[in-house]
């Protein structure tokens, strides 16, 4: 058992009590962070079957004294409004009559997960509202960004394009230590490093007090921060034999009313890849046919600085303030070389063979999509605290984002040869963000809490887009009207909720209902007047957790969830991304709105933990990006709402750790994933039986050597029009302690070679498909010290709306 088991020992107190015929438990319950007590904290003792045996309100000072006949094994529960709920296994032995505890609970907006004292913690946890994964169990994601970690999640699957599904669904809602965000999956995560993730919850069934945006959820990120007395530092180095480095570095000051921290990271990370494809076309009278090949790298380079603090002004209020200013590039350049074919002969066929007389022309294709982001976000949150355990919580957000980057296109008849085609497009986005909220909780009864809260958010988002074609013949640049734009988009949303919780014996439970009332309005130069959308929906939601027999536990819930579309999804004009494809947004595009229900059955042994979750999603109005000819060698790609879906599957994790030196996590999830009355598709539906599989061996050598081995299979999957191929990623990292302070990882990435993915659409009068490949089969050192650091979750932020948008 290591040294610092005294830390662990806080969440759990696994006391060794006297079995006599009655025993006395006295102590006080506080607050973990601010160190004050807790007054009227409700402290229950319960049987191995969760029967309550007594219980007791806490008085003003938070001290507490109940006593009962003993069990074999006994366990504890304390809970208070807006804190985390405690539970505590006491196992008895002779010899104490009377017992004296302290009782720390975390405030509920750090959102710690559940532990279980072994000699590794439990890699994934269940709770009423969410499963709670462990983030250093999943693999050893050193050096990598938040995307890594969410890769190996049983839910979650990345394709080659980096879009983020969410047992079959794209859109879902994330957050940083509880901080709602609109933002982009993969804009967030991206920006995370992995050193500083905790945990990831998934909140697959979130309650009435959580925001209805994601259709398929929220993803919560736990970050690290130290609680030990006094200050701490925690610093990163890694590099790789390709171009891929970063550093990150945290300081925190921890004291007996304040917990501020700072940290600053940076990372650049290039990728090679190509890409192989082909296009084929039925416009009008002709079949066109172009295959292409060539290079495809990637390049991404991502800084950020972040600072917040937490003062207890006294046991009943607390202030935290928090600012965040972060700036992310992404390059993606693609030289392609293409071969045209054409056949106007009678009758056409899409799928034809072509012959070399056909070919029409070839040429070579440059294009560099840059996509830049500037982000600011500062917030303020203060919590009061009254007497019979009531408290009130005001919150503040702004944020402030501009988005843009340029983009070039170029053909030439061969690399170097003669200019055909040289295209140009700027944008300028700057975003405000506003919210404001006010929760409010209290008890109704011993075992009732009531909950309600009134909130009010909005952004303004502007553009200007910025289209140019050169006119070789005249050498000047010429503007194309279809393809310039300015846009005003101003979306404000008032939500209120109402929900009550609370517990009887082993059944926990929660229901409420949260109603929200949005409008939005968009206007822009080539328009006739403003798009407007007023819409009000409700949102109902139910959870339960019922603690059965034999350390199993039931879990199950409903929930109604809204996806509203982005900006780029709403813009009206034409955006000519590459040579293939031109993109248009529709303004008039409704929300996605999604019914939800899901069961799980926990079962808990010695060694090993067993989770099976059943669900159902079903989602109306969706929002897919759909093809159609736009000429004979250009796709246009529309947002639209195109469909219905349905989701339907089961889920399965173990965490098993047969030794002390040996631990293994597995993960499953399979499920069918439908979608009906499909617009501009080859059918009206589609499906396909989808599933990934995740797996996570950790080896200990000895006390300061390991090795850590991970891999993730991604099964084929349906799309609106078409499909994405199965992919397979698989890891290895070499973990020593060269020294108390210091840590090195080696990391051997995508040992198979084999991220390689093809996305293919097609419908009557098109077929795409086009394979990417990227070479990021790397070998990376890293390099951690820590002075001082026990790791637990800070409060952070992260953007409202801009990254999203990015």
């Amino acid at each position: 058992m290591r040294k610092n088991i005294t830390w662990v020992v806080f969440f759990f107190f696994p006391f060794v009590l006297c079995a006599q015929s009655r025993i006395t438990l006295k102590g006080t319950v506080a607050d973990r962070l601010a160190r004050e007590s807790l007054p009227y904290a409700t402290v229950m003792l319960l049987d191995p079957h969760h029967r309550t045996l007594e219980g007791v309100v806490a008085d003003e000072k938070g001290n507490f004294q109940l006593s009962s006949t003993p069990a074999d094994t006994l366990r504890l529960r304390v809970q208070y409004v807006g804190f985390q709920a405690l539970d505590t296994v006491l196992a008895l032995k002779e010899g104490k009559e009377v017992l004296y505890v302290t009782l720390l609970l975390w405030p509920e907006a750090n959102r710690l997960q559940e532990v279980t004292v072994r000699a590794e913690r439990s890699a994934t946890s269940v709770q009423i509202d969410k499963q709670t994964f462990d983030a250093a169990r999943l693999g050893n994601t050193t050096g990598g960004t938040g995307l890594d970690v969410l890769q190996r999640l049983p839910a979650v699957t990345i394709n080659a394009e980096g879009k983020i599904r969410m047992r079959g669904n794209a859109e879902f809602l994330v957050t940083v230590n509880g901080k709602f965000t609109h933002l982009a999956p993969a804009d967030v995560l991206a920006q995370l490093p992995a050193n500083v993730i905790e945990a990831v919850e998934i909140i697959s069934s979130p309650s009435a007090s959580a925001d209805a945006e994601g259709k398929a959820g929220i993803i919560n990120i736990i970050t690290r921060k130290n609680m030990a007395p006094g200050r701490s530092i925690v610093a990163n180095i890694g590099m790789s034999h390709v171009n891929r480095y970063g550093s990150d570095f945290t300081f925190y000051h921890s004291g007996a009313k304040t917990h501020a921290f700072i940290t600053a990271n940076y990372r650049e990370y290039g990728i090679g890849g190509h890409r192989k494809g082909e296009i084929r076309t039925l416009h009008q009278d002709t079949v066109t046919y172009s295959p292409s090949f060539g290079e495809r790298p990637t390049r991404e380079q991502i800084y950020g600085i972040r600072a917040g603090a937490h003062y207890a002004i006294n046991t009943t209020t607390s202030v935290n303030a928090a600012a965040y200013y972060g700036y992310r590039r992404n390059d993606r350049i693609a030289n392609l070389h293409y071969r045209q074919y054409a056949n106007a002969a009678q009758p056409l066929n899409l799928y034809q063979t072509f012959a070399e007389e056909a070919l029409e022309r070839t040429f070579y294709n440059q294009n560099l999509f840059v996509r830049t982001g500037q982000f600011f976000t500062t917030s303020v949150d203060v919590a009061k605290a009254f007497s019979q355990k009531n408290k009130l919580t005001l919150t503040g957000i702004y944020e402030y984002s501009v988005l843009g980057g340029p983009l070039r296109n170029q053909d030439n008849d061969r690399p170097g040869g003669a200019l055909l085609l040289q295209e140009r497009s700027d944008e300028v986005s700057p975003l405000d963000a506003w919210r404001l909220q006010a929760d409010y909780s209290g008890r109704l009864t011993d075992y009732l809490t009531w909950e309600t809260g009134y909130q009010w958010r909005a952004v303004h988002h502007r553009g200007d887009f910025v289209f140019e074609r050169r006119n070789i013949l005249a050498d000047t640049w010429e503007k194309d009207p279809e393809f310039n734009d300015a846009l005003d988009l101003w979306q404000s949303i008032h939500a209120a909720y109402v929900q009550i919780s609370g517990q009887r014996g082993p059944v926990q439970f929660r229901a409420g209902l949260r109603g929200e009332h949005m409008y939005r309005t968009l206007t822009h130069e080539r328009g006739q007047g403003p798009i407007e959308l007023r819409q009000t929906d409700l949102f109902p939601s139910a959870q339960l957790l019922w603690k059965l027999r034999n350390d199993r536990e039931l879990k199950m819930g409903y929930s109604k969830r809204i996806d509203r579309p982005t900006t780029k999804a709403l813009s009206p004009f034409k955006n000519h991304r590459h040579s293939e494809a031109i993109w248009v947004g529709d303004p008039n595009l409704l929300p996605e709105i999604t019914h939800s229900a899901e069961a799980a059955l926990v079962q808990k042994r010695a060694k090993a933990t067993f989770t099976l979750t059943g669900y159902h999603h079903r989602t109306s109005n969706l929002i897919f990006r759909v093809n159609d000819s736009y000429n004979r060698i250009i796709l246009l790609t529309i947002s639209t709402n195109a469909g219905d879906s349905r989701s339907t599957g089961m889920e399965f994790t173990s965490d098993i750790q047969p030794y002390k030196w040996l631990s293994l996590y597995l993960s499953a999830n399979a499920y069918l994933f439908q979608i009906k009355n499909i617009e501009n598709g080859t059918t009206d539906n589609a499906q396909s039986l989808n599933y990934n599989l995740n797996a996570n061996l950790n080896f200990k050598i000895n006390a300061k050597g390991r090795i850590q081995w991970n891999t993730t299979y991604v099964s084929r999957t349906a799309t609106a029009q078409g499909f994405d191929t199965d992919l397979l990623l698989s890891n290895v990292t070499v973990r020593y302690q060269l020294h108390k302070n210091w840590t090195a990882d080696l990391l051997f990435q995508n040992l198979f070679d084999s991220n390689r993915q093809t996305i293919t659409n097609r419908s009557t009068l098109f077929y795409s498909s086009t394979e990417y490949a990227k070479y990021d089969r790397i070998v990376q050192l890293t390099l951690s010290y820590r002075f001082n650091d026990s790791g637990k979750g800070a409060k952070n932020i992260r953007t409202e709306y801009g990254e999203r948008d990015f």
